[in-house]
């Protein structure tokens, strides 16, 4: 009589959204070895509730475990993206520098060439016009 209101009362567990409902066997198996029968279970080959919580507890184990190693890889490719990055950043500003460098050098060049055509141009209206008067 116990073991038929045990199993009426697994029965009439509600089951989470999802899931289906446990079957006759499992129902059985766990009202029997929750009244300490696991000979009798384990010489039919039903595996116990028990069992199959340790091996969903491992398979948690293993998930949560696969989740932290994934996790951990994602961090160590993002810190070596960031440190990419940054290297990035620095070379880019390096090159600025050096763009705004190159940049004074051409307008100092430009400013000497200005002034050396103006010389030139002066030297040259100087000679023709000694060279008129002679």
């Amino acid at each position: 009589m116990i073991f038929q209101l045990n199993m009426q009362a697994l029965r009439a567990e509600p089951v989470a959204e999802g899931e289906t409902p446990p079957s006759s066997v499992q129902v059985v198996s766990k009202v029997l070895s929750q009244n300490s029968s696991h000979h009798f279970l384990k010489s039919v080959g039903i595996k116990t509730p028990t069992s199959s919580k340790s091996s969903s507890s491992k398979e948690s184990e293993l998930r949560e475990e696969l989740a932290a190693q994934a996790a951990a890889a994602i961090q160590v490719e993002l810190d070596e993206l960031k440190k990419k990055n940054k290297e990035a950043k620095e070379k880019h500003v390096r090159t600025q520098m050096e763009l705004e460098e190159y940049k004074k050098q051409i307008e100092k060049n430009t400013k000497e060439l200005e002034e050396n055509n103006a010389l030139l141009k002066k030297l040259l209206t100087f000679h023709a016009n000694a060279a008129s008067s002679t």
